[in-house]
């Protein structure tokens, strides 16, 4: 399902996606990999974190997901994902992607949208946040 086209103005958002993070996602998303934060409640304590922690590509993932739904193919034709990890996800966290479209450039005979992109919690907390770019006919 493509959204994204030139005639889009600045300030669109981007349909947001909503995940539930379970631990046996983040074990599974991980590999069931050795003990480590990620993966295992000891390792997690004993680093000073309340619980495990999320690998931030799930995240980063979901953006994904997020805009390939918004720009379709043009996403996955040369599409651009810059983002800073800036909080934590835990077992039970609800994330939401969110972007907004921040500028539109000409480029060739297309149109490049330029977008501000984050995961947030249920409560508003940024735990991702970056920018995301595509062209789109």
């Amino acid at each position: 399902m493509t959204i994204a086209t030139r005639n889009l103005e600045v300030g669109q958002e981007l349909p947001p996606v909503r995940k539930e993070i379970s631990f046996e996602d983040m074990r599974l998303f991980s590999m069931w990999s050795n003990l480590n934060i990620h993966t295992d409640w000891e390792s997690a304590k004993n680093a000073g974190l309340p619980a495990p922690i999320a690998q931030g590509l799930m995240s980063h993932a979901y953006l994904s997901e997020m805009l390939t739904q918004f720009f379709g193919k043009n996403w996955l034709q040369g599409g651009t994902l810059s983002v800073k990890f800036i909080g934590y996800t835990l077992p039970g966290d609800v994330i939401t992607t969110r972007g907004i479209v921040r500028e539109k450039m000409a480029e060739g005979t297309a149109t490049r949208l330029n977008c501000d992109v984050w995961c947030e919690s249920l409560n508003g907390e940024k735990t991702v946040v970056g920018t995301a770019s595509a062209l789109v006919d």
